[in-house]
């Protein structure tokens, strides 16, 4: 059976790791480059505590403008259809290389998630905050009738898989109809893949300078506290998300018990210090007992925020009045604010992550919002005199190009030509659209107008 030797990936991972990392972690070693599963997630700030005002917690590392470090994806994709796409498998595992799918849970029979109806009404009742994602599995074997996938996040599996399950899991989310008012669906991929590598291979010593790089970098962004405004929202960074949870618990003599979204909020910021924690304990392997003290007075706070959370919610049977729980909170606060105080004091001079070169924040998220305006007009001018079908009135998420929107490749172009002058006309920035070949590939930009937009912010001349 064609399969990529020596693979004996761990089976064991965290449950709060999401399904991409220990496939990431697995194709870099395969490279050489020697990494680990916390420096991965924190190279993209995953222990950096963030919220948006909606009081979604989440990580949003692409608005504070780090450079890609320690990894990065070279591309995501379609096939064609199934059999070219069972081509590309095998020609990879010849290489002894892994090849990284992307589908649907939902139909992979070793999974909770198959054919459980509870999959599908967690994305489709009216109230939910969930919105549809890609599922990633690692192939790392073929057969005549099967293949084999590692999938260690959340099924904890590795093993064979029939090739008529994973024609299905392959073809995604976009296959099920139950589905169709899924928030994002248009943003899924049938027969999908993604191309991930090291951003520079990393050497044992290369390893422990990106560890305190990682360190440095998640220390001077909490104390930062960042606070960052894009049209009508606004999103908390570090020490910012502790000062908005303060803020919220009216903290004071006449302070309430909280109610079930600040519990909710609270137990959310959790994933972030695990994270952290993480990082700590890898630094501890790698630098020995000198930071041992670090991880071990990290892990106290965490698990003092753990208690307050049983508080909030009234799992516990500790008697404690609201000024009582809010003092608590507050004590934790403090105390975890001093501690990335002294970690900074030692950790800083390892340097930070690289920036991208690019425009601030406030200037980036006003640059976007006039740019949405200028191909939602080239849009209706679309309609207007070329008989084009574009949904306008959904904004942002108008399909354009590709299974769900309504032009043709001749209408795309003309598309591109009409925003390309405008942009001119109205911006006074000459930038090249209708000569790129973006449309041809199997990743292309021009799915919606959200997607559209992004990739003209990624043209425009960079500052700074």
């Amino acid at each position: 059976m064609p399969q990529v030797p020596n693979f004996d990936p761990s089976s064991s991972i965290p449950f709060y790791y999401p399904c991409n990392f220990p496939l990431i972690q697995e194709v870099l070693r395969r490279d050489g480059s020697v990494c680990s599963l916390g420096l991965l997630a924190n190279a993209r700030l995953y222990g950096l505590p963030a919220c948006s005002s909606s009081g979604l917690m989440k990580w949003y590392f692409n608005k504070l403008d780090y450079a890609e470090s320690v990894w990065r994806i070279d591309g995501y994709g379609e096939m064609g259809s199934f059999e070219e796409g069972m081509s590309r498998i095998r020609e990879r595992i010849g290489d002894n290389r892994l090849f990284i799918a992307t589908g649907t849970s939902y139909y992979l029979p070793y999974c909770d998630d198959y054919l459980n109806p509870k999959y599908i009404e967690k994305l489709t009742e009216p109230d939910s905050r969930l919105y549809l994602v890609d599922h990633w599995l690692a192939v790392y074997g073929a057969e005549e009738d099967r293949l084999h996938v590692y999938d260690p996040v959340p099924a904890r599996y590795k093993g064979p898989l029939s090739l008529d399950a994973f024609r299905d899991f392959w073809a995604g989310n976009q296959s099920i109809p139950e589905l169709a008012g899924a928030k994002r669906k248009e943003e899924l991929r049938v027969f999908g893949y993604v191309d991930v590598s090291a951003e520079a291979k990393l050497t044992p010593q290369g390893y422990k300078d990106a560890l305190l790089r990682a360190l440095a970098t998640h220390t001077h962004e909490y104390l930062n506290a960042t606070e960052l405004r894009e049209g009508e929202r606004t999103y908390y960074f570090g020490h910012a998300v502790t000062l908005l949870l303060l803020k919220r618990l009216h903290l004071g003599p006449e302070a309430q018990r909280p109610d079930g979204q600040l519990s909710s909020f609270l137990f959310n910021m959790r994933w972030s210090r695990y994270f952290f924690l993480d990082l700590l304990k890898e630094i501890d392997a790698a630098f020995g007992s000198g930071f041992a003290s670090w991880s071990g007075e990290f892990g106290g706070i965490v698990k003092d925020w753990e208690q307050a959370h049983k508080l909030f919610a009234g799992e516990t049977d500790r008697e404690t009045g609201a000024a009582g729980l809010n003092r608590f909170v507050r004590e934790i606060a403090d105390r975890e604010y001093r501690f990335y105080e002294a970690v900074w004091s030692e950790a800083k001079d390892a340097g930070l992550f690289p920036k991208r070169p690019r425009m601030e924040a406030e200037d980036a998220a006003r640059r976007r919002e006039e740019l949405a305006g200028i191909v939602l007009d080239g849009c209706r001018e679309m309609n207007r005199h070329y008989n084009s079908r574009i949904p306008v009135e959904l904004g942002p998420q108008a399909p354009l190009y590709g299974r769900y929107g309504n032009l043709d490749s001749l209408a795309l172009v003309t598309l591109l030509a009409v925003v390309e002058q405008d942009i001119q006309d109205k911006l006074g920035i000459e930038i090249g659209l209708a000569e790129s070949d973006a449309p041809a590939r199997p990743d292309h930009p021009f799915r919606t107008v959200e997607t559209f937009v992004g990739y003209i912010m990624e043209r425009l001349p960079r500052t700074g």
